[in-house]
């Protein structure tokens, strides 16, 4: 896969895509995924196109986190490509899921050792670990879901080791991509076996809004 520039407004409706579709493709029966999931996309990007960015900006940009303003000023100030990425080199938003920093401070396939245990007997889990079923539960889905939905990730240390701070203090390895949105469904991804995938690519640029 070539690598292709993406301008901060699409990253921005990649963003909500991502979320509004995932809100409810649980709902598609999972025999039926590949006839409806495309569907399901293109309706939510023809949504998405008629969306401003006074709009977009309004949307729930990180309501599991208190640094939504960061977030959103980070995808405006960023300049992003699409390409194929290696899991081995991204690494897991911190105690994504309410895991334990344990399962998050490597990289994404160790968090995926880190939770088969867990799949392979369930009569291990804990409520720190309960996330895991989730992660069953998509992947169900996510060969299909990545085909048409981008993680988005961001190079750069930006959330493990500056947005997240306290990551540093609790020894958390500095991986070349740090997930932003999507990482369940590359944990489920690499459940899966899979050890590349699709990635909306951010760097940061310093203080300069490229939508102005």
């Amino acid at each position: 896969m070539k690598s292709k520039k993406v301008t901060p407004l699409e990253a921005l409706r990649i963003f909500y895509i991502s979320n509004e579709l995932l809100g409810s493709i649980f709902k598609i029966p999972q025999k039926h995924m590949k006839n409806k999931l495309p569907k399901a996309v293109k309706e939510i990007v023809k949504k998405s196109k008629k969306l401003s960015l006074k709009e977009l900006s309004k949307y729930d940009f990180g309501a599991y986190h208190k640094k939504a303003d960061a977030r959103y000023e980070g995808y405006l100030n960023s300049t992003w490509k699409l390409e194929e990425i290696d899991l081995k080199d991204c690494g897991a938003w911190p105690r994504m899921g309410g895991l334990p920093d344990v399962a998050t401070k490597g990289s994404i396939l160790d968090t995926v050792n880190f939770i088969k245990p867990y799949l392979e007997d369930k009569n291990k889990l804990t409520l720190r670990t309960s996330r895991v079923l989730y992660i069953e539960e998509m992947m169900k889905y996510a060969d299909e879901i990545v085909k048409y939905i981008p993680i988005i990730v961001m190079k750069g240390g930006v959330i493990r080791n500056k947005l997240r701070r306290a990551s540093l203090r609790k020894g958390y390895k500095k991986c070349k991509y740090d997930i932003d949105d999507g990482n369940h469904r590359v944990l489920a991804y690499g459940m899966l076996g899979n050890t590349k995938i699709q990635a909306l690519v951010g760097t940061r640029t310093g203080k300069k809004n490229f939508l102005k």
